[in-house]
């Protein structure tokens, strides 16, 4: 904000009065808008605390606005018809992403790969155990309001009580460094729908978002993490994600 008020003052026979008192304004108001944002947040979640399990207006208000958010009333089809029932929007949910995933019918490669690929050495960094200390600085860099998983716990959850459940976390990273451990009672996730437009209509409107237990969460970071200290020396300068 102060480097915006100086460039402004630096450039002041550049530009109209009318136009600098404009733009000011309307930082202005970005910045009251933001606060205010804030501040309607903390006081909901402090009434939530407060008033959240009891049998009051604010508990029924929360309750309904939770369910017409969370409520899809009805789907269009393809073919333009309106579908209302619980059975038939998940059965068209569920076979439009399932058809998007497609189905694996054989792969075959029609070039070496070792031709396009320059082999690396000194990679050894991606195998190495993880540290104690680095699972305890992703653990601590982690949202505290994000979206739970099946397991219920969140970011704020896992901070709070890291000193007494972090040894177990230690133990199951490293048996999973290990390969000796199976995850697969725990490596499931939630799959909600995220509403792209403010009337959603087709399932086009709806973004799919998994929700993780957070121990494989912990996992994926700490994957990503080490990879990403060597991705820009792994891929081409030209290559970039969409």
């Amino acid at each position: 904000m102060i480097g915006f008020l100086d460039t402004l003052e630096d450039r002041r026979g550049l530009y109209n009065p009318e136009i600098n008192l404009r733009i000011l304004v309307k930082v202005q108001v970005q910045i009251l808008l933001h606060y205010k944002n804030m501040y309607w947040k903390q006081r909901y979640n402090a009434n939530r605390i407060k008033f959240g399990d009891e049998c009051t207006k604010f508990f029924h208000t929360m309750a309904t606005n939770s369910f017409r958010k969370n409520t899809s009333t009805q789907i269009l089809n393809d073919q333009g018809a309106w579908i209302q029932d619980h059975e038939g929007k998940a059965g068209l949910l569920w076979n439009s992403f399932k058809n998007r995933l497609g189905v694996t019918s054989g792969i075959s490669m029609h070039f070496q790969l070792s031709n396009l690929i320059t082999p690396r050495s000194n990679l050894l960094s991606l195998v190495e155990p993880w540290s104690h200390s680095k699972i305890d600085n992703i653990v601590k860099n982690m949202p505290n309001d994000k979206a739970p998983g099946p397991d219920g716990f969140n970011g704020l959850f896992l901070k709070r009580t890291w000193p007494i459940i972090k040894e177990d976390f230690y133990k199951l990273y490293d048996d999973f460094y290990e390969g000796i451990v199976d995850i697969s009672g725990i490596n499931r996730s939630y799959i909600t729908l995220l509403a792209k437009i403010t009337n959603p209509e087709t399932v086009n409107d709806y973004r799919p978002l998994s929700l993780m237990n957070i121990s494989p969460k912990l996992i994926s970071k700490l994957v990503a993490d080490r990879l990403q200290g060597e991705i820009l020396s792994l891929i081409h300068k030209n290559q970039y994600g969409l």
